[in-house]
């Protein structure tokens, strides 16, 4: 798991679109599309129901939003008390 992971799955997560999700984070829509891929494969678990039209959140993927936001928080505020 990797802070681009994570960022992405927020981004997918707050938009439920991986497409406005990749305009946001400046890369492509495959690219987000891996990140959540490599992060539900090490989770072992589905983060968000996809269909060919909606995207929304699984009930593991709810849980795990929680925990993200507050892991990159976390993160930001440590890298701000070392600037």
């Amino acid at each position: 798991m990797n802070i681009q992971q994570l960022e992405s799955f927020i981004q997918v997560a707050e938009h439920l679109n991986f497409a406005r999700a990749a305009e946001v984070l400046n890369m492509t829509q495959s690219a987000v599309s891996r990140q959540i891929h490599a992060l539900e494969e090490e989770l072992n678990t589905k983060l968000f129901y996809r269909t060919t039209r909606t995207v929304a959140l699984t009930p593991d993927g709810i849980i795990f939003l929680e925990h993200a936001e507050q892991i990159l928080a976390q993160l930001k505020l440590a890298a701000a008390k070392i600037q």
